[in-house]
């Protein structure tokens, strides 16, 4: 009877071997550097509104740096360098807007399109790359598990050199607004008086399962559990418990402006509507009608832009109402 166990042990030990290099492939392909901005990979799907995406993008990126924009950095606190670029108002402001990009993407690419809008409004404007993505050091994704102190850490610095009165409002897409959630849910400095995340996660775990069903038709928990695991190891944190916009959403302190493009083939419509549903904090929503994930700018310019400037008008000027007495 004894080989009946020791190939028993055997397959088991293969098996779990087996499972543990699947999940850590899987980990290496969805949550470390893209070599490429907006690559397609295990965590993005085919895109179809490239074309419109790509001049959209190409026409901000042109726009930012004719402008001359400061290259800055700061130092995390695990020691990374991290890189962005700072623009000036056009006039003296006590505001401040920090543009928090996506997965694979950095902020010049992301925001472009948005920046006139904060620049005619007269906004300081702050673009870092997060960790692991465009100019910034660092070889592994947080999903905003470790990005939220990243952005706390750059509003800090900023809000240090443009001084203690100024405001800040945290914008964040995809990946970005799932990092300003978090934020949010982690009592954001004195400074920071409101968020807007477009078409942000509820979860990192459920996103990256999500996306391993749908698009890479991988149906097999363990190998979840493994690249889990192998997050955890890496990074000193949870891809489930740490990584969770939604699950914090009562955590929250500050009001929230929700942007979803209702035909995001990526980030399912229905994870917004959830996190706004959730947040217990005064709260709007913006539904953009046939945009796809992170598309509600190019599709929905107008409203977006009207939609900014109702909230902002509430919570960014200067004698703004408290949240905790807001009806």
């Amino acid at each position: 009877m004894a080989w009946y166990w020791i190939v028993l042990l055997s397959v088991l030990g293969f098996l779990v071997c087996a499972t543990l290099a699947a999940g850590y492939t899987g980990f290496r392909q969805a949550l470390t550097r893209r070599k490429v901005k907006g690559a397609s990979s295990t965590m993005q799907s085919p895109d179809p509104n490239a074309a419109l995406r790509a001049a959209g993008e190409e026409a901000g990126r042109a726009w930012l740096f004719a402008q001359n924009p400061e290259e800055v950095e700061i130092k995390s606190r695990d020691g990374l360098t991290l890189r962005g670029y700072f623009l000036a108002a056009l006039r003296p402001s006590g505001k401040l807007v920090v543009c928090v990009h996506g997965y694979s993407y950095n902020g010049p690419d992301q925001f472009g399109a948005l920046l006139p809008f904060y620049h005619e409004e007269n906004y300081h404007i702050l673009l870092p790359d997060h960790r692991a993505h465009g100019r910034s050091d660092g070889t592994y994704i947080g999903f905003c598990a470790l990005e939220w102190r990243d952005m706390f850490d750059w509003t800090e610095a900023f809000v240090r050199r443009l001084g203690a009165d100024t405001r800040v409002v945290l914008h964040g897409i995809s990946m970005g607004g799932a990092t300003v959630m978090n934020c949010n849910a982690h009592n954001p400095p004195e400074c920071v008086k409101c968020v807007v995340e477009d078409c942000g996660f509820t979860n990192g775990y459920e996103m990256v399962s999500l996306v391993a069903r749908r698009d890479l038709h991988i149906h097999f928990p363990p190998m979840m559990w493994a690249c889990r695991m192998w997050y955890r190891l890496v990074n000193g944190c949870s891809l489930r418990y740490d990584a969770d916009p939604y699950g914090r959403m009562g955590q929250c302190k500050l009001p929230m402006l929700f942007i979803h493009g209702e035909s995001d083939p990526f980030v399912p419509v229905e994870m917004g509507r959830r996190c706004f549903e959730a947040a217990a904090v005064p709260k709007d929503l913006l539904l953009i009608e046939g945009a796809g994930h992170s598309m509600s700018y190019f599709l929905g310019k107008e409203r977006y832009d009207a939609k900014l400037r109702a909230f902002f008008a509430q919570w960014m000027e200067e004698a703004a109402p408290s949240p905790a007495t807001h009806s």
